[in-house]
């Protein structure tokens, strides 16, 4: 029968939890069953441990009720949460199991950071620029020369912890906004904050950092001269109109001036929008990344960091 000698020291409650119970100081060894396919521990020749968890050399492994060690998603009896254990029977912490799902630092998985995740990429799909059809090789090349790609960015708008999404389409690169969706940690889905048509020519929407960190300005200009602002502050997930410069023809077919929603005369309407654009003093948010399943990987599937993971918890 073949065996790994291991010594077990067990004097204290794991760290981090005491869910797992108080252990006596053991010695013991691992040994693979007669078909090879379980370890078992055990304290002497016919006493191995059962239904229990151990520590040894620093690991924490559990045994069931059979005396084998189990891997993969163990739930504990005693605080009722599941634990991630890898191949080699250990839990593992800060890392991702084998069905996808995050293992936080305490060895449990983080629902809300896989479900985080999975709306992310719901997001980017649903407004993923549909691929135009094309028949003949000539069209085809040309077609794809011309095909919008898709780009994202994640990046905490609001400054409440948890990154956000900005995305963006273009042909050479990001430029034009599709969507902004502020992550609600509460509610553990996304809201839009702002969706945005194909721009017609000439029509621009950009997105601005204030110097201070603390506010998202949105700016969305149209070839007439109509021009709109809006504001999203810290904690807040809506961009609240500030102004609105907007023209419409009247009943008889001349063009009217308006200033959030009010009448006034063309110079009035120029004068005040002039001022209105010194508010805006932020810079232009850039960063984005083309929406490739290498870039996903990179910023959506990625190992947290302490404090980050404390988002999730």
């Amino acid at each position: 029968m073949k065996r790994l000698m291991m010594t077990l020291f067990l004097s204290a409650v794991l760290a981090g939890a005491g869910t797992f119970g108080a252990f006596g100081a053991h010695l013991g060894e691992w040994e693979l069953t007669d078909d090879g396919k379980y370890w078992q521990y055990l304290y002497s020749w016919d006493d191995p441990a059962k239904d229990e968890w151990i520590e040894d050399e620093g690991k924490t492994y559990y045994l069931d009720s059979k005396g084998y060690m189990k891997t993969g998603w163990v739930s504990n009896k005693d605080d009722g949460k599941k634990y991630y254990m890898g191949p080699d029977g250990a839990m593992c912490f800060n890392t991702f199991a084998s069905d996808g799902r995050y293992v936080g630092p305490e060895g449990t998985g983080l629902e809300a950071y896989d479900k985080y995740r999975k709306a992310i990429r719901a997001r980017l799909k649903k407004s993923a620029p549909k691929k135009t059809k094309t028949t003949g090789r000539k069209t085809e090349t040309s077609s794809e020369q011309n095909q919008a790609q898709q780009f994202f960015l994640m990046t905490d708008l609001n400054m409440d912890g948890y990154p956000d999404l900005i995305v963006m389409e273009g042909v050479q690169g990001p430029e034009s906004l599709r969507e902004v969706a502020v992550w609600i940690p509460e509610d553990q889905k996304f809201e839009l904050s702002a969706e945005f048509d194909a721009p017609e020519h000439g029509e621009r929407s950009t997105l601005y950092l204030d110097p201070e960190g603390e506010e998202v300005w949105l700016e969305m200009t149209e070839p007439s001269g109509e021009w709109r602002l809006f504001r999203m502050e810290q904690g807040s997930s809506r961009l609240e109109s500030v102004w609105s410069f907007t023209l419409k023809d009247d009943e008889k077919g001349r063009l009217c001036y308006y200033i959030n929603g009010d009448m006034d005369d063309r110079e009035y309407w120029e004068l005040t929008m002039a001022r209105a654009k010194q508010e805006l003093t932020g810079i232009p948010i850039t960063g984005y990344l083309p929406a490739t399943e290498e870039n996903l990987g990179i910023w959506v599937d990625r190992i947290l960091s302490e404090e980050e993971a404390g988002l999730w918890e």
